[in-house]
């Protein structure tokens, strides 16, 4: 905090509020998804509860619950002013080629009922595909408008200074964000992705900042397996993250 001081007056600079994303991978109708925010009005107290404090980020992808976004739309996010960033993961090779590409896109918008997004994130590496061909296509999807920034999530550092060389080269829109998970007990990207994120002036935005929960002190043994939650079998993700995380040695 800095104190300026004037013959008349006394301002005081305040610190930016710390930048917090409210995810949506547990917010959708059916609990067999991994719902756990299943009702819109709980959504909706969520988003309030959210935008009172000042916060006005929210991060989804095509992947969670099963593609069920439209449930974010029925939170109408738009009118509430908030700033989206979505996703399209690789699920199978060739996930990331060009028509698969502007397919899933486009699902992913007519979903959320919008015709474009504020930050749309490559989920993962789809090693399958040229990267030259995703991004020329992501290219492609940036003139038309479809968002206003590109971030990627999971790719290794080589890759990440691969992608940023090309971009520059060819003219394509650049990489402005990197997703990664990191919390006390997953710090890798400490040695090489921070660094190279720097290097080419990339923001970092993090998840499983609580390593899912575990961090919050709610969960105390490893000995059971609990009954609800992101660890409860009725989770569809939950066996990623029990080995993972769910563990007496953490």
């Amino acid at each position: 905090m800095s104190l300026s001081v004037s013959a008349t007056t006394t301002t005081i600079a305040q610190e930016p509020k710390p930048r917090a994303i409210l995810g949506l991978m547990n917010f959708g109708p059916d609990p067999n998804a991994g719902g756990r925010i299943t009702i819109l009005d709980e959504f909706n107290r969520c988003l309030d509860h959210s935008q009172e404090r000042g916060y006005s980020e929210v991060d989804t992808a095509r992947l969670y619950m099963e593609g069920k976004q439209e449930f974010t739309a029925a939170a109408q996010w738009k009118k509430r002013g908030l700033v989206l960033a979505t996703k399209v993961y690789p699920v199978h090779p060739g996930f990331h080629g060009s028509q698969v590409l502007r397919t899933k896109v486009s699902d992913s918008l007519q979903a959320l009922q919008t015709d474009h997004v504020d930050i749309f994130y490559l989920h993962a590496a789809e090693r399958s595909v040229p990267f030259a061909e995703t991004r020329e296509t992501v290219n492609e999807l940036y003139q038309r408008r479809k968002f206003e920034r590109l971030g990627v999530s999971n790719y290794t550092a080589f890759e990440v200074a691969e992608i940023v060389t090309m971009c520059n080269e060819r003219g394509w829109v650049r990489r402005t964000i990197y997703q990664a998970v990191y919390n006390a007990i997953t710090r890798s990207i400490e040695d090489e992705l921070i660094p190279c994120c720097r290097r080419y002036g990339m923001e970092i935005v993090v998840y499983n900042p609580l390593a899912g929960g575990i961090l919050s002190g709610k969960y105390t043994t490893a000995a059971s397996i609990p009954t609800e939650g992101r660890y409860s079998d009725k989770n569809t993700r939950a066996a990623v993250y029990r080995e993972k995380y769910f563990k007496d040695t953490t």
